[in-house]
């Protein structure tokens, strides 16, 4: 495997749940996982050697994320600006250990690394058996229009009670 040039960290990866492979062809190549906070992540493989898998981590938007899947940014464009300035690598073996993590500027990853300028989503997710439970929904409706909203749901026949249990931030303004 190259090697890279950055800070050498302690990080633990190992809590973080997958949401989708976005990529996948007889493994995944990108995954979308979710930390322990609720930040979206993306796994993007790199590179092996006889022991490891190294995955390039960043922390991506959702807005970004959507962005990437409607084709508006490729994935090259999230990994050379990633939400943090930076990025993270890590190896992980087959016994699922995460090891050898370090942060790394996007400006020091050797091009063998970043995908094509033209790497805009052509793939459908492959959702996880769990994604269901983790996935939120934002909704944000304007306050003046939140009774016609629920006059329209009932007319329609949807529970509005079951509204309290799948949106899981609001927004009022």
């Amino acid at each position: 495997m190259k090697q890279l040039e950055g800070f050498d960290i302690q990080f633990d990866f190992s809590k973080y749940k997958k949401i989708a492979d976005l990529i996948y062809f007889d493994g995944p190549f990108l995954s979308h996982y979710i930390s322990e906070k609720g930040d979206d992540y993306l796994f993007y493989w790199v590179d092996k050697d006889e022991n490891d898998n190294r995955w390039l981590v960043l922390r991506v938007s959702l807005a970004n994320l959507q962005k990437y899947i409607d084709k508006e940014l490729s994935l090259r464009e999230l990994i050379e600006t990633p939400n943090d300035g930076y990025l993270y690598s890590v190896d992980i073996d087959n016994n699922i250990n995460y090891h050898n993590i370090k942060l790394i500027q996007p400006s020091a990853l050797p091009e063998e690394y970043l995908p094509g300028a033209d790497s805009y989503y052509a793939f459908e997710p492959v959702p996880t058996l769990d994604a269901n439970e983790l996935m939120t929904y934002e909704l944000t409706i304007p306050y003046k229009e939140r009774h016609s909203l629920e006059e329209f749901l009932l007319k329609v026949g949807f529970p509005v009670s079951a509204l309290k249990k799948v949106v899981s931030r609001a927004a009022v303004f």
